[in-house]
């Protein structure tokens, strides 16, 4: 079988992220799998160029009046607390869990390339930011995600607790058992795994069941097999009734649907396979 192996997890915040959360949830991966874990903070850095800008203010939404002004100076000192937080927070579940942790700062913008360099099996990325003045939240800079990962990479997008599945979509000219293994790696134990077999996989949906067994057996998890027309909006409507907490997929996308089409249309998690 085409397991998933993990010995080291990456989970990578920024400015906006809700740091103590995504250091919990990718700790509670690395628990699960007996890796190391690994944090880094991204220090934006188109945020220090703007912050580099004579006309820079840093502006308040709860309040109307004039807003102060915010120099380069004053983002260095906010990141680093922001670091220090998460360095923190893993120091914490770390000895909670009995991990072993490192910890390191990049200055770089928000993108697959940036982490390229840094040695680990799973990179999981907090692309939720956190709230501000009630429910509006504004974008993550990780939403333009358009480069193809060079490992498995964990989208963590907070954007609906779902229904308690694991969507693994069974796509065509990929390596549909890695990706199949890494949707049972990836279950909890309360989760169901469901996998979508596109009508062009060039592979049957008999064949994915057996594989399926094989995975279910190991890790001893439920799931269901089902066949998906090709066409795009019949496999995102396909999705949309599942409602997953998690899509596993090839990193190209799926039978009749691009990736990015796939994460607008949801705002679930998604591991996207290499």
């Amino acid at each position: 079988m085409a397991e998933l192996t993990v010995r080291r997890v990456i989970v990578a915040c920024d400015a906006v992220c809700d740091i103590r959360p995504a250091v919990e949830e990718a700790a509670a991966l690395a628990a699960r799998w007996h890796a190391a874990l690994h944090g880094v903070f991204l220090e934006d850095e188109n945020l220090f160029r703007l912050a580099a800008l004579p006309f820079g203010r840093q502006i308040s939404l709860s309040s109307r009046g004039a807003s102060e002004s915010f120099a380069a100076a004053d983002l260095e000192k906010l990141s680093s607390a922001l670091g220090g937080a998460m360095r923190q927070a893993l120091a914490e579940v770390a000895a909670r869990r009995g991990l072993t942790w490192s910890f390191g700062t990049l200055r770089d913008l928000p993108t697959v390339s940036a982490m390229a360099g840094i040695e680990g099996d799973l990179l999981i990325v907090e692309t939720a930011a956190r709230p501000f003045a009630g429910s509006w939240r504004p974008r993550s800079a990780w939403d333009q995600l358009a480069e193809e990962p060079a490992r498995p990479i964990l989208l963590r997008r907070r954007g609906s607790v779902g229904r308690g599945i694991v969507l693994v979509l069974v796509s065509n000219g990929t390596d549909w058992e890695r990706t199949l293994g890494a949707g049972f790696a990836m279950a909890g134990g309360d989760e169901e795994i469901v996998v979508l077999v596109g009508e062009t996989a060039g592979v049957g949906v008999e064949a994915v069941r057996r594989s399926a067994e094989r995975f279910a057996a190991a890790w001893g998890r439920k799931f269901q097999v089902e066949s998906a027309a090709a066409d795009g909006s019949a496999l995102l409507r396909s999705v949309q009734r599942l409602d997953p907490s998690l899509i596993v997929m090839d990193s190209r996308g799926a039978d009749g649907i691009t990736m990015r089409a796939l994460m607008t249309a949801t705002r679930c998690d998604v591991l996207l396979m290499r």
